[in-house]
């Protein structure tokens, strides 16, 4: 009797355990908690990844794990997931990541997206969850900020983001800010302080709708500087860093409200 209580005990043990992540696949993946990867890059860290509209691009959004901890203390309760399609294989300018799963992207962000990279994924279940972006990014890539030719196709144009540099000179005329385009992030002040948050949405980040400021990711103090990359289509939000400082886990890139910056 005794060995059979020990036996159950035991069996209980093994079942409630944590267990390891597993790898990504095709299929629906979760974001790794920061308990099963820790590891902190560029676009990715502990409990978060970055997501794109192009490889090795622009923030348009983020996918959080379970557990993750946001700037306002609360506590994220269940995962983001990934229909993981294909991948875009290339380097695409970074050093660390190689291989970019592409396909639509939930939680907060709810699009059509590339990931920074597949370490931070684990599979949950082949199939997909949506049948939004099966038919993959479309839009030709352009010049890189190297002189280079982008092979890897992108979900939207740049010309989804603000380009009314005339009328807001935070805008790009090109729609991004980078070396081959105006020569750099574009350098601004806080005039006031401003919440940073890591999701508005795919429809306002993608300029066609509006937007939905989700997981705060702390506060840029008035006077500091801030390097835009874009403006978002309405010329509601900046996506933008607080220059040589970070945000909760590790993170660089958030929204900005527009009306806290000169």
């Amino acid at each position: 009797m005794r060995r059979a209580a020990a036996f159950v005990a035991a069996v209980l043990v093994v079942l409630f355990l944590p267990h390891p992540a597993g790898a990504w696949s095709i299929g629906v993946n979760r974001v790794q908690t920061a308990a099963e990867d820790g590891a902190l890059g560029v676009g990715y860290g502990p409990g978060w990844v970055l997501l794109s509209y192009k490889a090795n691009g622009p923030m348009v959004g983020y996918l959080f794990a379970r557990d993750f901890r946001f700037a306002d203390g609360v506590v994220k309760g269940s995962f983001d997931h990934m229909d993981i399609r294909d991948t875009g294989d290339s380097s695409a300018g970074n050093p660390e990541i190689s291989r970019w799963p592409w396909g639509f992207a939930g939680g907060s962000f709810d699009g059509c997206a590339y990931a920074y990279g597949t370490q931070k994924f684990a599979i949950e279940r082949t199939g997909f969850s949506s049948t939004s972006c099966a038919n993959g990014p479309t839009v030709q890539g352009s010049s890189n900020d190297d002189g280079s030719i982008d092979a890897l196709r992108w979900w939207h144009s740049e010309q989804v983001f603000c380009t009314a540099n005339t009328i807001d000179p935070l805008c790009s005329p090109y729609g991004v800010w980078s070396e081959n385009k105006g020569g750099g992030l574009k350098v601004t002040t806080a005039t006031a302080p401003c919440a940073a948050y890591g999701n508005i949405g795919a429809a306002a980040a993608y300029g066609s709708g509006a937007a939905v400021p989700a997981h705060p990711l702390g506060t840029v103090p008035a006077g500091a500087q801030v390097d835009i990359r874009y403006i978002t289509k309405d010329r509601g939000w900046a996506m933008a860093k607080w220059h040589g400082q970070s945000l909760v886990a590790g993170i660089h890139w958030a929204f900005l409200p527009r009306g806290c910056l000169a």
